[in-house]
């Protein structure tokens, strides 16, 4: 089987999946990048992976342009990510299989569901091929319910993500080297608007007013920076809530491990969030949003995760509380995430079932796949972590 991924550029976050297919499929896995990585990722601090052996820079010239048209079109199966369509214009008209990789389509605004040019772009993209070998891995578990809309991909899409390493850890033996520390909340984002990192202050100040013992580490720089030093100064929060700035991603993997629970208040702009998968990989238990798009494939709630309603502090508030109060119920959390995320949402999980559902498509066989990366996605009610069991 030959495959070939396009995507804008190569970074971290797609490099342990495309490195496990490599290992499979040798010089028959190709990796196209079709825009240079931008000089904001470059500046601060994302890894060169120029000379990887994969990897097809669509971009540099004539030639290697005329590389990736040709891969497009000639590949057993191709996957489109964040690329022109262009690359597979010929083999949709030639029926061969191809997938869309994308997040959800209507993140700005539900009234693109409504736009006359919007629906006639996602006609173009998603429905005019629905009738061939054309599918969809949705990069969020809430892209099922935009492509509903138009009438895209019936019956033909299939969980994917982003896939962050894994590590080989003694997991107990790290939970119980915090079981009797401070209870410490780790917050990593930008701090911007849409990544809510004033929900993690006003957590704060309703956890000391509580009396809650407690620790909050915020990782990230951004616009509301100094608001929120502000606000934290203004509630007496400063031997309480440390700003620790950009850090290299290997501190960050420490400060997981180190700490109780991490916190993800996104809203609905997080198209998937890859600190979910590093979180629960380094024994930290995950607290989120609802509305955050790898949460309801992630996390089946009270199990191996913890879920709030975005937005709502008092719901926020009240979950932080029962974790806090109940160390033992953090650490059974933490444990059967780090279970889901390296035997169901691996990288190599995800590569040897993406391998076994193309070769499904092309020997017109059913899947098998029943759980994690290319099981069947379909429309996640808004309401699903108030009713999952």
């Amino acid at each position: 089987m030959t495959l070939t991924f396009f995507s804008n550029f190569f970074n971290h976050h797609q490099k342990p999946v495309a490195d496990q297919l490599y290992a499979i499929l040798g010089h028959n896995y190709r990796f196209v990048a079709t825009t240079p990585m931008p000089e904001s990722f470059v500046t601060g601090g994302y890894p060169d992976y120029s000379d990887t052996p994969y990897l097809v820079h669509a971009y540099k010239n004539d030639d290697t342009h005329h590389e990736a048209l040709l891969l497009g079109l000639q590949s057993d199966v191709v996957i489109l990510g964040a690329a022109p369509s262009i690359f597979i214009e010929e083999r949709l008209k030639k029926n061969k299989h191809t997938f869309r990789y994308t997040e959800r389509i209507f993140k700005k605004s539900k009234l693109q569901k409504y736009n006359p040019r919007a629906l006639y772009m996602m006609y173009n993209l998603y429905t005019k091929f629905r009738n061939k070998n054309y599918y969809l891995l949705a990069a969020s578990a809430y892209t099922a319910n935009d492509l509903n809309w138009v009438f895209a991909y019936p019956n033909k899409m299939y969980k994917w993500g982003y896939f962050t390493n894994t590590f080989d850890l003694n997991i107990e033996k790290l939970l119980a080297k915090k079981r009797h520390t401070t209870f410490t909340i780790l917050f990593v984002a930008r701090l911007i608007k849409w990544k809510h990192p004033e929900m993690a202050i006003e957590l704060a100040k309703r956890l000391k007013e509580s009396g809650i013992e407690f620790k909050l580490n915020i990782i990230g720089t951004g616009i509301l920076e100094d608001s929120l030093k502000q606000k934290t100064k203004r509630l007496f929060l400063k031997e309480d809530v440390k700003f620790l700035g950009n850090v290299p991603n290997e501190q960050v993997i420490t400060e997981m491990r180190k700490a109780s629970i991490f916190l993800f208040t996104s809203d609905h702009n997080e198209g998937w969030g890859a600190v979910a998968n590093e979180a629960m990989a380094n024994g930290c238990t995950l607290l989120a949003s609802h509305a955050i798009g790898a949460v309801p494939f992630l996390i089946q709630p009270d199990f191996n995760g913890a879920v709030f309603t975005s937005g709502d502090m008092d719901d926020l508030t009240k979950k932080t509380k029962e974790i806090a109060r109940n160390r033992e119920f953090c650490e059974s959390l933490a444990t059967n995430a780090y279970e889901t995320i390296t035997k169901i949402w691996s990288p190599k999980a995800a590569a040897n079932n993406l391998l076994d559902l193309c070769d499904q498509k092309l020997t017109n066989t059913v899947s098998n796949i029943k759980e994690g990366p290319c099981s069947k996605a379909t429309s996640t009610p808004i309401n699903w972590h108030k009713t999952t069991l």
